[in-house]
């Protein structure tokens, strides 16, 4: 099935390049070293640097010295972004849920199909490295400590692609450990301190790439505003009200939209499938976590997946302020909804299993 899934991401690959080769898109300005100019870089040391400086720093051997084309690049960042989803598909196969109904095993296999993520992450662009680095991460985490080395590998890698993206996952990782039982108290006390200095300078690094001069929630109210006009500038079809927006209709529109009334094209149409799926396994994941309170039956949700589920909230309210564009929230989301949806799955199968049991 890891062989199947190799072949279906790499297709996407292809479909990813003949759709910004039509649309156009950052990953072609990345590709040839356009998409940020500011360092004024003509060596490959120049152009060293976090962000999009990575991303055509990690261009500049393929793409200006040996020449290779547009859908080399695609087909290479499909390569990096498949070893974390592949990472993924090895930690979710140690819970596969052995002893079910076709359906829930088929679902779960299912759940590695669905085309955002890899849509996203199979070209030339961000999503290819955040999606190693929370893989890398999630595979290190589901091992602790024997691959600890791991969890920070990933953090790190996320924190200079998006160093927000980077930081939260090290903060869920933190409470994660903080949270866990077997784990000795000096040992806990000894790593917060260490998580302590590492986001003071993570949060001021932060501040200084988004220009704030000031620790506040008016200078982020700030920037956030400033976020959504730039973005307001480029007049895309999918733009949406985000500032109008009450917070509930902002995680909405995060996490499920578009939806069916925001159809305009066959890009929309798959968009929203999935998106009413992620809706769905919501409404299951809720209804199942109540009935195994009622009926007073443990989940047998990994903690891995609990620390997903934690990182897709706290990125949504992330994105809730800084992006006001339907296409952007799903490519920014695509990196984490997998585990999310793996979360989910599993509460379907407790349930099933303590059904069973009771019946």
């Amino acid at each position: 099935m890891l062989q199947v899934l190799c072949v279906y991401h790499f297709l996407f690959a292809i479909v990813f390049h003949h759709y910004l080769l039509k649309n156009g898109g950052d990953a072609i300005r990345y590709w040839d070293l356009t998409a940020d100019l500011s360092q004024k870089a003509s060596t490959w040391g120049e152009y060293w640097g976090r962000g999009t400086f990575f991303l055509q720093w990690f261009n500049f051997l393929p793409s200006k010295v040996f020449g290779l084309g547009f859908l080399f690049g695609n087909v290479l960042y499909a390569f990096i972004s498949f070893f974390g989803i592949r990472e993924i598909y090895l930690v979710a196969v140690k819970y596969w849920p052995v002893s079910s109904p076709k359906w829930i095993e088929m679902g779960w296999l299912g759940l590695f199909f669905l085309p955002n993520l890899h849509f996203w992450s199979a070209g030339v662009g961000k999503e290819a490295f955040l999606i190693l680095g929370l893989g890398v991460a999630i595979r290190g985490f589901s091992d602790w400590p024997r691959h600890w080395i791991l969890v920070i590998i990933g953090t790190l890698l996320s924190f200079w692609v998006r160093p927000v993206a980077g930081l939260a996952l090290g903060l869920v990782v933190w409470a994660a450990i903080l949270l866990h039982k077997e784990i000795s108290v000096p040992y806990k006390a000894g790593l917060s301190l260490l998580v302590l200095v590492a986001g003071i300078v993570a949060v001021q690094r932060i501040y200084v790439a988004m220009h704030l001069e000031e620790y506040s929630f008016s200078a982020l109210r700030a920037f956030s505003a400033g976020q959504m006009s730039f973005l307001r500038e480029f007049g895309a079809g999918s733009e949406v009200d985000m500032e109008g927006y009450s917070w509930g209709e902002k995680l909405w529109t995060v996490f499920f939209r578009p939806f069916w009334t925001d159809i305009r094209d066959f890009w929309d149409v798959a968009s929203v499938m999935e998106n009413s799926f992620a809706l769905l396994l919501f409404i299951g994941f809720v209804i199942g976590t109540v009935y195994s309170w009622f009926t007073k039956k443990v989940n047998s949700v990994p903690y891995v997946f609990y620390l997903g589920i934690a990182l897709t909230i706290l990125m949504g309210i992330v994105f809730t302020l800084t992006l006001n564009n339907l296409g952007i929230m799903m490519r920014m989301k695509s990196t984490y909804m997998l585990l999310c949806y793996l979360g989910a799955w599993r509460v379907f199968y407790s349930v099933n299993k303590s059904y069973n049991c009771i019946r």
